[in-house]
């Protein structure tokens, strides 16, 4: 009975393994555009301070502005400004 537990566990593992790896394919092969995104600032908590040390010019998609470093930029997710020193919980970190 141990045997037939342990496999059916690894058989439901393995096919939730696989269908979260089949959505993420159209996240990771579709081309991202540059441009800024269109989520509202408040459905990911984004917040005009760096949180646990990570901050927006550290994430892939922050968009820095091509007048300052230190200029506010844009976002891929999030729409309008955003802080290089703000934070998300959408980040993602570069590194």
């Amino acid at each position: 009975m141990s045997s037939n537990f342990n496999c059916r566990r690894q058989v439901l593992k393995r096919g939730a393994i696989a269908l979260l790896s089949l959505a993420a394919i159209p996240i990771v092969v579709l081309p991202q555009n540059a441009h800024a995104g269109s989520a509202a600032k408040s459905d990911f908590h984004y917040q005009n301070s760096p949180h646990d040390g990570k901050h927006c010019s550290e994430c892939t998609a922050f968009l820095p502005s091509s007048q300052s470093q230190n200029s506010e930029g844009t976002c891929r997710i999030v729409a309008g400004p955003v802080s290089p020193l703000g934070w998300c919980m959408a980040f993602s970190s570069k590194g």
